[in-house]
């Protein structure tokens, strides 16, 4: 049975009480990249998810206000470099507009001709296959072309602020609060 949507308004939320909420939603950090023009770019993000599994899709929300997407879009291949632990100090270095996001990295160009890190917990390379203008921020679709998993399994988390892991009995452990990544809430 299908509920009546209700038909008085309802105020929205402020933006910051919005943004406390769903800062109670753990999430994975993550480095997308592309190589527009033939110089690398990133962004960090913690609005990574998957969209589909046949064919494999994902998605990631950064800023419309975003000058280092405006660049990267251009490229129409981006990597994910899904973080661990051991990146924590350069997510909270590389978060902020114009910071140098490959300064110290290992990485190399993959076939696909995006920049990968070595050290990642997973890496996929994608094509764009959408963009859907949405609030401030875009919705970009896409299709994996390519994956590497390491084995390393201590991944970097997001949660109310800070960047922290997971511990080995599932519980989070945070180090000093970080600045809300890229894109996302």
């Amino acid at each position: 049975m299908a509920l009546a949507a209700p038909t008085t308004a309802v105020a929205a939320p402020d933006a910051r009480s919005f943004r406390d909420a769903l800062a109670r939603f753990a999430t994975g950090v993550a480095f997308v990249t592309a190589a527009p023009d033939g110089e690398p770019a990133g962004l960090i993000v913690n609005s990574l998810t998957s969209v589909s599994l046949e064919p494999p899709l994902l998605s990631f929300c950064p800023s419309r206000s975003s000058l280092t997407w405006s660049r990267m879009r251009r490229a129409r291949r981006f990597g994910v470099n899904v973080l661990g632990r051991q990146h924590e100090r350069f997510a909270i270095r590389a978060t902020p507009a114009g910071a140098d996001r490959f300064a110290g990295l290992d990485w190399e160009l993959a076939p696909g001709g995006v920049p990968l890190l070595t050290d990642a917990l997973a890496t996929l390379e994608c094509e764009i296959v959408a963009e859907h203008p949405t609030g401030d921020h875009w919705i970009v679709v896409g299709r994996v072309d390519d994956l590497r998993i390491s084995p390393f399994k201590d991944p970097l988390v997001f949660f109310a602020g800070a960047l922290g892991a997971v511990d080995q009995g599932l519980s989070l452990t945070s180090s000093a609060a970080a600045a809300a990544p890229s894109a996302g809430p």
